[in-house]
């Protein structure tokens, strides 16, 4: 099988993929604070794992996809004063993420998805509706698509929690940390985690609508507890997302008139 990372192949390969109908993925990760006991990479870790293992199945039946090189840095104001977490202006994002997916398609792709990996990425759906209108006003065929972490590990959450489909997600939490732990458990430390103090995080975000850093919010940098978290967990999302993920390729590359043979 022809590798799926688009770093690996040359510039003529990745023309030719693009034209014979190959789908592009372009994660986007972020380096910030994951508490003390989760590496700052976390989520450009997540994402890129994701879309790399996703897009292998998916290649492996026949459907090319080629995965962009994970974007390590996003905006992360919220994580103000936290050490090691590296913050880009969201206007400054913004015309980068534009700049990735504008390259994307002058290569020959018309079929581009884009997921972010951070809930922290706010400006990305308008980024990339500003995409569209500026390829459809330059003459580009474009189908672009937009999906973010916590909606792909939705379904395999509430499948390994049946009695709490809430549970859950946040920050730094069970699920984060059983990711992390299931792949590279040695970069875990989990003899540093503690059980964060939240101040009423539901009701100042949720429900009144508060714009908060983490420092405000938690004395831990986390949002809710890990300490549940196990291998087995996070091998379990990772292998049912993955399948999910892979699907999902399939499923849009027919949707687009795509078949395994790459053509359109």
């Amino acid at each position: 099988m022809a590798t799926v990372i688009w770093a690996e192949l040359t510039s003529r390969e990745i023309g030719e993929a693009g034209r014979g109908g190959a789908l592009a993925v372009v994660p986007l990760g972020c380096t910030e604070q994951h508490a003390d006991h989760l590496p700052v990479d976390t989520d450009t870790y997540q994402v890129g794992r994701l879309a790399r293992e996703g897009a292998e199945v998916a290649s492996g039946r026949g459907f090319r996809v080629l995965v962009v090189p994970v974007l390590p840095f996003g905006p992360t104001s919220e994580h103000y004063g936290y050490p090691g977490t590296i913050h880009v202006d969201s206007a400054v994002y913004l015309q980068v993420v534009k700049g990735i997916v504008h390259s994307v398609v002058d290569s020959g792709f018309w079929r581009v998805v884009v997921i972010h990996g951070c809930g922290g990425h706010w400006v990305v759906p308008g980024a990339l509706w500003d995409v569209k209108a500026e390829a459809a006003k330059a003459g580009q065929r474009l189908v672009l698509r937009q999906f973010g972490v916590g909606d792909l590990w939705r379904p395999s959450r509430e499948s390994l929690f049946p009695d709490d489909p809430g549970v859950d997600s946040a920050h730094a939490g069970v699920i984060e940390t059983a990711l992390c732990l299931s792949g590279r458990e040695e970069l875990v430390r989990m003899e540093n985690h503690r059980p964060p103090t939240v101040a009423n995080l539901e009701r100042r975000y949720r429900e009144q609508g508060e714009v908060f850093l983490f420092s405000e919010m938690s004395d831990t940098g986390a949002l809710s507890d890990a300490s549940a978290a196990t291998v087995e967990i996070g091998s379990r999302m990772w292998s049912d997302t993955t399948s999910r993920l892979a699907a999902l390729f399939v499923d849009l590359a027919r949707a687009d008139g795509v078949d395994n043979s790459g053509q359109a």
